[in-house]
């Protein structure tokens, strides 16, 4: 199988830009370089034949980074994970995420009739495989789900935002015992409503990880929480207590501990610029995650129900809004979400052994350029497409 290579951008890691050509081999990055090989090599004088069956990508005048990772994606028109989903449904979607630069999602589940929750949990599982490495081919580029994010039902009825209350839940160990498995990554839930602490060891117990959201936490009641092992909050400011120079809150118990990562939506609608300059001031660029919270009915109908963006444009968000260096940005919408779950090593970077979800993006508009998925060339529509010598 000929070699890939992206030859000539300038590569985004968390840590630095430098210009340098991506080497691909089948769905893998095999390394960084900058000449033909991938490493230093005695045979450099052999280089331009070892090179002649290569595939090449010309990324000048582009940056090349890892394809996005979303943690909050509730759906879309083509695809609402709130009512009965399809195959096809999720193939639809997906064309679309991969077009926008996102290669990895956390199919997120709001708040519904709990029957409803596990038959959309169950279809996820069976019909898409939540795992890192299942195989790609020809149109079949669906995007990767590690696992689900259960936004709800054990939220604060004080700030369900758009979830039904009719359909809250206690936060207990028998209610999280009816939706989590080894499947779930990430539950978004109120603290406040598990005094015992039980609900939370839990989820510790079973490594999965627990966000304060849609919560009318206390200063110190989110504190607590925090020192009891949740170490995320969901959409910051939305759906939370407003900071108060008198009543702190759970966003500044938030920012003020350094163990804890906060999620932000940058669309210009759920939070104002400058407070999510604050935020990535507060929190640093390192413990700060870029969020679309996307949705089928997104702020376009005139409210805030989600959002109407992808993650691409959050990423042009904050750098066009002077808060965040581009290489930030990507560090904010890619490094950052897979670090948190553990996953830095297969997607959300540039390194040797990481899946090749790579995105080339224009160095001038930010507009995205090309879109490699699993070491596949994806057209405008999401589809693969065959690379050419």
């Amino acid at each position: 199988m000929k070699r890939l290579v992206i030859k000539g951008g300038l590569v985004v890691t968390p840590v630095e830009e430098r210009f340098a050509s991506v080497f691909v081999e089948q769905d893998r990055i095999t390394g960084l370089g900058d000449s033909c090989q991938p490493q230093d090599s005695n045979e450099s004088s052999n280089a331009k034949d070892l090179c002649k069956e290569d595939q090449i990508i010309d990324a000048t005048n582009c940056y090349v980074t890892p394809a996005l990772f979303d943690i909050q994606v509730n759906g879309a028109p083509e695809c609402d994970f709130w009512t009965d989903l399809s195959k096809s449904k999720i193939n639809a979607f997906s064309e679309r995420l991969l077009a926008h630069g996102v290669g990895t999602i956390l199919p997120t589940l709001i708040t519904g009739d709990i029957k409803r929750l596990q038959t959309n949990r169950d279809f996820l599982k069976s019909q898409i495989g939540l795992t890192l490495s299942r195989q790609f081919s020809g149109d079949d580029a669906i995007v990767r789900m590690p696992g689900i994010h259960f936004e709800g039902p054990c939220i604060s009825p004080e700030k369900p935002g758009v979830h039904p209350k009719e359909h809250l839940q206690a936060l207990s160990v028998d209610v999280l015992k009816k939706l989590v498995d080894e499947d779930t990554k990430l539950v978004t839930l109120a603290p406040e409503l598990d005094p015992s602490g039980n609900a939370l060891s839990f989820l510790a117990e079973h490594r999965i990880a627990a966000a304060l959201g849609h919560s009318n936490a206390t200063f110190e009641e989110a504190q607590k929480a925090f020192q009891s092992g949740v170490g995320m909050m969901t959409h910051t400011y939305n759906a939370l207590p407003a900071i108060h120079h008198r009543k702190p809150g759970a966003v500044t118990a938030a920012f003020l501990d350094k163990r804890v990562t906060c999620a932000v939506i940058p669309d210009g609608h759920h939070v104002d610029p400058a407070m999510v300059a604050l935020l990535t001031r507060m929190k640093g660029t390192d413990r700060t995650i870029l969020v679309s919270d996307v949705a089928a009915v997104g702020t376009s109908q005139g409210g805030l129900v989600g959002s109407s963006i992808l993650l691409d444009e959050a990423v042009r968000n904050v750098v066009n809004w002077g808060i965040a260096s581009f290489r930030e940005a990507i560090q904010m919408a890619a490094y950052n979400p897979a670090k948190y779950f553990e996953l830095q090593n297969e997607i959300g970077a540039l390194v040797p052994g990481a899946y090749a979800d790579i995105v080339l993006w224009d160095r001038t508009t930010l507009e995205i350029k090309h879109v490699i998925f699993n070491g596949c060339l994806i057209g405008s529509r999401g589809k693969s497409s065959v690379l050419s010598a």
